[in-house]
């Protein structure tokens, strides 16, 4: 172009008058300016259109944009239809703008343009040139993308979780639903969209739906149990953790709700309700029965004993006066006799007093309280120096045990397990018997009561704890076969358990305990 018709286009742009001063405002311009005349040669690049360093040096004609430039349209990804650049619609008399990805040679990767063309006429009409203004929106579309981005993650998230996501606007209209809640209640997310939530809830539930509708107002979030309606009609059983939501401003603009199925735990909740009930009353009919056998066998062993008492004191109260009244008359084997009736008769009477004894355990009322067993334990053994004061007995008591069980009950474990050590080593010239706790850690607290006595054969344990069950013969050592059945009952009422360990001549051990936790409640060793 001469430089007349450069100047005239100038002088046409700018005005003569004004030209420094507009020329000054376009120089300081954010945007790119070009100024093309009527031939499509650039005349003008602006400061900001220069720092693109898009077409290069000034003066660059429009055939070198095609050999140095890559144009393509930033969403289709195809190359851009030179026809369609703002500068050639322009230079044709048409305003139009156009978005484009543009890589050259100064930049290979790219930038991304807003460009915008205007064309340039005199008062006439007749075209002079064309302006163009470029922005560079290469951030403003990498926000975009980063933003697009982060949308489709959350939305994958949202998507693949397990647990149903739902919001509403103030109205408590639906505004979005995730695939999951939408299967969960037999929908499909269309279906539930712009549909009011109540729609959904349990006819149950709906009235305190709204109230929670206005916490959500009032900026209140909770968590919940629901029932909502399935589309087939049955209730399923949720907790919804509800909160509002409010835009940029603050205001509130509905609730977030993300929702859970628990339909199978309540169910099984239910299910064990029921069992617990089945079973508690089971439990009931079984401990009436057992309460009506027990009352029943507690009658049966009354009468017993006093049907049995009145032979036993005839036979007791005859052989006594036959050996009275007519030992002249016996031979002393017929005295031998008569000593063999009584003795049987007595021994009969001490099984009756046993079971008497043995009844009189479960029967009795439990009243726990807190023990002083070492107390116990010294009492016992004092009483039986009294009773046999020739003896030498040396007892050896732990001091400073207390444990919770009733009194009368646990002095009953005690005398018969310290009368037993007492009984079974009155062979001995020095009789041992020790009372304590046995020093190794566990669950629960183990007692023991060890002598020097006779011992006993531990291929007949199992036979320790049954009524009228005896290790040893009435010559050997006297008792009626009781004493340990009822240690055993009582410490089961105690919660705890009896054992016993010993040798033949060799002394004997009994273990026990008191409140002793159930195998499940007791952590495997380390």
């Amino acid at each position: 172009m001469a430089p007349d018709t450069s100047d005239a286009l100038a002088a046409g742009l700018f005005q003569a008058a004004h030209q420094p001063l507009i020329r000054a405002i376009v120089d300081n311009l954010s945007e790119g300016v070009i100024i093309a005349d009527a031939a499509g040669t650039i005349v003008y690049f602006s400061p900001s259109a220069r720092a693109f360093q898009l077409f290069g040096l000034p003066h660059m004609g429009q055939e070198t944009w095609r050999t140095h430039f890559t144009i393509t349209d930033p969403i289709t990804q195809q190359p851009f239809d030179l026809e369609r650049l703002p500068l050639v619609r322009a230079l044709a008399g048409e305003a139009h703008a156009a978005d484009m990805f543009v890589q050259s040679d100064l930049h290979p990767e790219g930038q991304h343009l807003h460009v915008s063309g205007q064309p340039v006429k005199n008062p006439e009409g007749e075209l002079l040139g064309a302006m163009i203004f470029i922005r560079d929106t290469t951030r403003e579309h990498q926000a975009e993308a980063r933003q697009r981005e982060a949308e489709q993650r959350f939305r994958l998230i949202v998507e693949a979780a397990q647990e149903g996501i739902w919001t509403i606007d103030p109205e408590g209209n639906t505004t979005y639903v995730n695939r999951h809640l939408a299967q969960m209640l037999g929908y499909t997310e269309q279906e539930m969209m712009g549909r009011d939530a109540i729609d959904f809830i349990a006819e149950e539930h709906r009235a305190q739906v709204l109230v929670n509708f206005r916490k959500r107002r009032e900026g209140i979030s909770d968590v919940h149990e629901l029932a909502l309606r399935h589309k087939s009609g049955r209730t399923l059983w949720t907790i919804i953790s509800s909160n509002p939501l409010y835009d940029a401003a603050g205001h509130y603009t509905g609730a977030l709700g993300t929702i859970t199925d628990i339909t199978q735990r309540r169910q099984a909740e239910q299910r064990v309700i029921q069992l617990n009930e089945d079973l508690e009353r089971r439990i009931a009919e079984r401990t009436a029965q057992l309460e009506f056998s027990n009352r029943e066998l507690e009658a049966f062993a009354y009468s017993v004993a006093h049907d049995l008492r009145a032979p036993l004191r005839s036979l007791s109260s005859f052989t006594l006066a036959l050996s009275e009244d007519c030992a002249d008359q016996l031979s002393s084997e017929g005295q031998d006799y008569l000593k063999r009736i009584r003795a049987a008769s007595q021994r009969m009477s001490d099984l009756i007093d046993g079971i008497l004894a043995l009844s009189r355990v479960n029967r009795a009322e439990f009243q726990e309280t807190e023990v002083n067993v070492s107390t116990l334990a010294r009492q016992c053994a004092e009483q039986l120096k009294r009773w046999q004061p020739e003896r030498a007995v040396t007892f050896h008591l732990q001091e400073g045990l207390v444990d919770r069980g009733d009194v009368r009950l646990l002095r009953s474990v005690l005398e018969n397990l310290l009368g037993n050590a007492w009984k079974f080593t009155r062979e001995r010239p020095q009789a041992q018997i020790h009372f304590g706790v046995r020093p190794e850690p566990g669950p629960s607290r183990v007692y023991f009561v060890r002598d020097n006595g006779a011992g006993f054969d531990m291929e007949y344990q199992g036979k320790l704890f049954g009524v009228f069950q005896r290790l040893h013969t009435q010559q050997e050592f006297e008792g009626n076969g009781v004493g340990l059945a009822t240690v055993q009952r009582i410490l089961r009422r105690h919660g705890g358990r009896v054992w016993g360990e010993g040798q033949v001549d060799q002394g004997a051990t009994f273990y026990f305990t008191l409140h002793e936790p159930p195998p499940s409640a007791i952590p495997p060793p380390r």
